[in-house]
């Protein structure tokens, strides 16, 4: 896939680009069952909400064909080996849920902060595509971004160890980097330093919609006031070139892949061919 020049240069200075309309609604069916298949099932990889709901399932691309299809497809990989500049592996795959009312927020963040702090990472020659399955408006918990906030680096912020080290709870210790209530967050006076040199935008538009943004991109996300839940699925391509260093103690291979496998594109119909 030709990516010209003016969208790279784009990419560069903000951090984020916007594609409408490159997953089909066909497709978006296909991903859609998929999806309702997959949150029956049980499984460590589904991770839930504080009310018991289905927040994020994790690595579904690992035993599910369709998924698998998914983030080999031409128009989204090949993009991501453009603006990465290199051959690509999936680092992460999740399906994120906001369900109505009851889906919790995602706090100011950049991912790379946790992907070099937790999975030892070494540089932020990473992205995420963000496939919209749904609708999403001012009202279901749209993603928010901050344009150019990539170009301030990894912010290192200290992580808020309320759990796991303190005895409070059983969960383990990865379990904090999950949750609502993040374990690295950044305070009101970074946040408004961000925006001296920015404007927080609203990520916004049709099912099918496809979101590319960089690893250090500040991003956030409100409930879901309003009465439909909504999903997306995100997929973190690495560079071939920054594979995770090695470690005593790296987060479950659902969470952050160890496995190095280049990317290879399949048909840019392959997920209409396996349904049929």
């Amino acid at each position: 896939m030709f990516i010209p020049k003016g969208q790279i240069d784009f990419y560069e200075k903000n951090g984020y680009l916007i594609y409408p309309d490159l997953i089909s609604n066909e497709e978006i069916k296909v991903l859609t069952e998929e999806i309702s298949r997959l949150s029956n099932e049980k499984s460590e990889k589904i991770i839930p909400e504080k009310s018991g709901a289905v927040r994020t399932i994790f690595a579904a691309h690992q035993n599910s064909e369709i998924m698998k299809r998914l983030i080999r497809l031409p128009q989204i990989v090949e993009t991501a080996k453009a603006l990465l500049q290199s051959d690509v592996y999936v680092h992460q795959f999740k399906i994120n849920f906001k369900v109505a009312l009851e889906g919790e927020q995602w706090e100011w963040h950049q991912d790379f902060l946790y992907w070099n702090k937790e999975d030892s990472m070494p540089a932020p020659r990473v992205l995420t595509a963000a496939v919209f399955l749904d609708n999403v408006d001012d009202f279901n918990g749209p993603m928010l971004i901050i344009p150019g906030s990539h170009n301030e680096g990894m912010i290192d912020v200290e992580a808020h160890m309320k759990y796991a080290q303190n005895g409070q709870t059983k969960d383990p210790l990865w379990m904090s980097t999950l949750t609502s209530d993040l374990k690295y967050k950044i305070n009101q006076a970074i946040l408004s330093e961000l925006l001296k040199k920015s404007q927080i935008l609203s990520v916004k538009g049709n099912a099918g919609l496809v979101l590319f943004f960089h690893g250090n991109l500040f991003h956030a996300s409100s409930q879901n006031l309003s009465c439909v839940d909504r999903q997306s699925i995100f997929i973190s391509y690495n560079s071939m070139e920054n594979k995770l260093e090695e470690r005593e103690d790296p987060r479950p291979e659902f969470i952050a892949s160890r496995n190095f496998t280049p990317i290879v594109p399949v048909s840019p119909d392959a997920l209409l061919e396996y349904s049929r």
